[in-house]
């Protein structure tokens, strides 16, 4: 599982979204007034009956120990709503670990992961004139929901790169396709605090991942992006990331597609980065240094020979490996 120290219980989330919809309710009674249909509306939303005689804030029977909030909770009708479906779909996402070919990114965005961004600016946080404030639940940035949305963030971007990845264009080194982490993404990728993040980036080489702005305008720490390749191999010596694996077919089949020499050597390391491993034991399988891996995995140094032997270390189809290697080295020269 991802996400294992920080992911909530999934009665947490079911908490959450019971007291964003009473909030939701609150500001629609109050909108509406005395106005007839304001009860009923209420009531129609939350799926239950509000005694003729209340007055104020619904949200305030959860504060109130007297008006046993819990029973007052398990009356919210959240099943079936599109809110309760995509906070459970972006839930399993980041459970399941299904294999990386298998996950449509684009789709757990448009379905999951953008509906709970979209939720979360929906819900009104201040009982008007009470002194309470619920802000917690949709800006706190480890609370349920917003870190729900935060890390599909972070993970869907992780696997639209590995898709890009594999059969990408001539190009793809030194294109946008290489803006895809930055310091926070990774922190919630590796499950660690954002400062070991930091102090492992940096724009001069010196350290495990190389960082870089896109604009030169943009901020040292935050707008600081990282280079994607340095941040798998370093995700994966990190105790809390785990992702679904890399499938060595859907690669091989993707190879004869790759333009990218660079993509190509970055695959071998993905194929042991992402399936549990990290370069020190591809290293140790090839009977090489470390410098001299990472540089493969960097695409520096490829040849057509030595891709065979890479290949089978990485579990990749050897011949179709070489093959491509082969052919965009002829083409370089």
């Amino acid at each position: 599982m991802i996400w294992m120290k920080s992911l909530q219980q999934w009665s947490d989330y079911e908490r959450d979204m019971r007291l964003a919809m009473i909030l939701v309710a609150d500001g629609m009674m109050n909108m509406l007034g005395n106005a007839p249909n304001a009860k009923t509306a209420v009531e129609a939303f939350l799926g239950i009956q509000i005694p003729s005689d209340f007055s104020g804030f619904l949200v305030n029977l959860v504060a109130d120990p007297w008006a046993k909030p819990d029973a007052f909770f398990s009356q919210i009708t959240i099943e079936g709503t599109h809110l309760e479906r995509t906070v459970r779909r972006a839930y399993d996402l980041l459970t399941a670990m299904k294999p990386i070919h298998e996950i449509d990114h684009q789709d757990e965005r448009d379905e999951a992961i953008h509906w709970v961004g979209y939720f979360l600016t929906t819900v009104p946080t201040d009982a008007y004139g009470m002194g309470a404030n619920y802000f917690d639940i949709v800006e706190t940035r480890s609370n349920p929901l917003p870190f729900l949305y935060r890390a599909g963030q972070a993970y869907l971007s992780l696997i639209e790169f590995v898709h890009g990845t594999v059969g990408s264009h001539r190009e793809w080194s030194s294109s946008s396709d290489m803006i895809v982490f930055n310091a926070d993404d990774l922190a919630l990728l590796g499950d660690v605090d954002i400062r070991s993040v930091r102090n492992a980036m940096g724009p001069n080489g010196t350290k495990p991942i190389r960082s870089f702005k896109a604009l030169a305008t943009e901020g040292e720490d935050e707008r600081a992006y990282a280079n994607p390749v340095d941040a798998i191999e370093w995700l994966s010596g990190r105790r809390g990331f785990s992702c679904g694996r890399l499938d060595a077919d859907w690669v091989n089949a993707g190879i004869p597609s790759t333009a990218s020499l660079t993509a190509l050597g970055a695959l071998s390391g993905m194929m042991f980065w992402l399936n549990g491993q990290t370069t020190e034991t591809m290293a140790e399988k090839l009977g090489w240094e470390i410098a001299q891996t990472r540089a493969w995995t960097r695409g520096d140094g490829l040849d057509a020979f030595t891709a065979k032997r890479v290949a089978e270390a990485a579990g990749l189809d050897p011949k179709t490996y070489s093959k491509q290697i082969t052919k965009l080295l002829k083409k370089e020269n």
